[in-house]
């Protein structure tokens, strides 16, 4: 996260983390390898908080805020980990040479759909009974996961935040989601 996820090599990760180099290709045979499993580790926290609080007696407004803001604080919680997704998003599904590497990033991608479909399922039931206006659906939902991204970006964690803030950035962020749907 700190160098960069393309500028980072393996001696650096076993540098900051007190081990050698052999030790991290022990438990990952590329540095393709190792960004696929954060990648999939940042995945699997928001897949283990947010489908559960979808509700199918819930209105999609509702169920779309509980989501974000179920989001928001997984995310924030975990973001060194969403940092490093930011940072290899692009290049490194393009890197994956090894039959391992095309595996993980074809798990990810199967990940990421699923995950996608959480919101693309709110976002069509609120068009169909219209608490949602009628709209692409693909850019609303790629509209709508970019902005509850948005921290990733930004946040930093700061020792004189008011304890409310997270809370407050999730609430915030999901009123912006709503609004910006209907």
């Amino acid at each position: 996260m700190t160098l960069g996820a393309e500028a980072a090599s393996i001696d650096d990760v076993a540098r900051h983390l007190g081990a050698t180099k052999g030790r991290i290709y022990h438990h990952f045979p590329s540095k393709g390898a190792l960004l696929a499993e954060v990648c999939l580790r940042a995945a699997d926290f928001v897949l283990q908080k947010v489908p559960p609080v979808v509700d199918p007696n819930a209105t999609p407004i509702n169920n779309l805020r509980t989501m974000v803001q179920t989001h928001i604080p997984e995310v924030l919680r975990t973001l060194p980990y969403h940092k490093v997704i930011i940072q290899s998003y692009v290049g490194v599904q393009q890197k994956s040479t090894t039959a391992q590497e095309r595996a993980l990033f074809a798990q990810i991608q199967l990940e990421r759909k699923a995950y996608e479909t959480l919101f693309r399922d709110v976002l069509q039931a609120g068009m169909e009974d219209g608490s949602f206006r009628v709209q692409n659906i693909s850019v609303a939902l790629q509209s709508l996961l970019l902005l509850i991204n948005a921290p990733v970006f930004w946040y930093r964690p700061r020792d004189n935040a008011p304890e409310t803030f997270v809370t407050e950035l999730s609430v915030q962020l999901a009123d912006m989601a709503v609004a910006s749907l209907q």
